[in-house]
């Protein structure tokens, strides 16, 4: 949603309100130019584009609780 500097002073806590609630961003804009944004604070993570996005995308080889390289390759200091 795009909101005019002077209509966001006048709407101003109706709007923090709707965007608590929506959790929506609204971009004010300075004569028609997007000048800053109003976000809420409190991200609804069931929509974050990086959560899970790598799910299935790699597997487990062998056993975990055993090293990854023989016991002779370890350097002893």
């Amino acid at each position: 949603m795009d909101i005019s500097a002077a209509e966001f002073r006048k709407r101003f806590f109706q709007l923090l309100s709707q965007v608590e609630e929506t959790n929506k961003e609204i971009i004010i804009t300075k004569r028609g130019k997007p000048v800053a944004k109003l976000a809420s604070v409190h991200k609804d993570e069931s929509k974050d584009p990086l959560l899970g996005a790598l799910q299935g995308q790699g597997q487990t080889v062998g056993d975990l609780t055993e090293p990854a390289v023989h016991e002779s390759a370890w350097e002893l200091d």
